[in-house]
């Protein structure tokens, strides 16, 4: 009887405790998207003059991430950095800063700018 009341239990668990992927609405995930966005421009505020944030729309199954970049104040060119966020607690990690000899970090082109460019054919490089 125990091991039967045990079992249930651990079905019923696992049913009900869906990931946070699969029980958020959109409007939940835009609002964690801003938290994220947020959250790290403001961590990476003394990294880079105006710091820019590209989120990464669902992140992982534990972690926002995003990639914090812009003009370095360290490094006398354009840099970036890995931003993670934790979905449970909320605790926010900066990767090192990486410069353009690590990664390349270009400036985001205007949609309209970039149609017009490559012929809608964007990241094609």
């Amino acid at each position: 009887m125990r091991s039967g009341l045990v079992l249930f239990a651990a079905t019923l668990a696992g049913i009900s405790v869906p990931t946070f992927a699969q029980a958020s609405s959109p409007d939940a995930w835009k609002e964690f998207n801003a938290q994220v966005e947020q959250k790290c421009a403001e961590a990476a505020a003394d990294m880079f003059r105006k710091p820019q944030v590209a989120v990464d729309p669902v992140g992982s199954e534990n972690f926002g991430l995003a990639i914090v970049f812009g003009r370095s104040k360290d490094v006398k060119g354009r840099a970036a950095v890995i931003c993670v966020v934790n979905k449970k607690t909320g605790v926010l990690e900066l990767g090192t800063e990486m410069s353009n000899d690590i990664v390349r970090v270009r400036k985001p082109k205007d949609d309209d700018k970039d149609d017009k460019d490559d012929g809608g054919q964007s990241g094609a490089d």
